[in-house]
């Protein structure tokens, strides 16, 4: 079975895939919001999805990860860039990659981070499509390239605005466990 499911936000998507799991529908693989799945016993699987440390879209020591994640008896089941999917068997146990406050907003940084570095690519980018469509503003091409950097921008900032959200409240929470 394929499906599409596109959206900037990690824990949607990581609860997305988990429902699936559920009814009996394992992930096996991504790319550019089309998923993969086949079937499998429900709830035969939970999934993580992580945020690997690097630049741009380079991580640092993926092999030495995927060794560590083995290692732990989870499986890196498809990388797309920095963003890993991963999948352990439920009988194994729960499954929760970050469980403390400090590592998840550390998490939530990095993402944060990413999307920074994509908007600041697209909003340089957009530059030349919104020049274009400044001095051609009837042709629909110039229109549809502006319009749709606009909707990229403002999804990427969408998406900043919710890691640092995410982040303050887990703040919040770790100050609140302090006491």
């Amino acid at each position: 079975m394929i499906r599409w499911k596109f959206t900037f936000d990690k824990d949607e998507e990581q609860d997305w895939l988990n429902e699936y799991a559920q009814r009996g529908w394992a992930m096996t693989s991504f790319f550019a919001g089309v998923v993969t799945f086949v079937p499998c016993r429900p709830g035969e699987y939970i999934y993580q999805i992580d945020l690997l440390p690097g630049k741009g879209l380079w991580a640092d020591d993926y092999e030495g990860y995927v060794i560590f994640m083995n290692e732990m008896g989870v499986e890196v089941l498809q990388r797309w860039g920095r963003w890993v999917y991963l999948r352990k068997r439920a009988e194994e146990g729960p499954f929760e990659v970050y469980t403390d406050a400090a590592s998840k907003i550390d998490l939530y940084r990095r993402i944060r981070a990413l999307f920074l570095w994509a908007l600041v690519v697209i909003g340089g980018c957009s530059v030349n499509a919104f020049s274009l469509w400044a001095r051609f503003p009837e042709d629909m091409f110039a229109r549809g390239l502006g319009g749709l950097y606009i909707v990229l921008l403002a999804v990427l900032l969408r998406a900043v605005w919710q890691c640092t959200r995410k982040m303050k409240s887990l703040e919040i929470d770790r100050e609140g466990e302090g006491r």
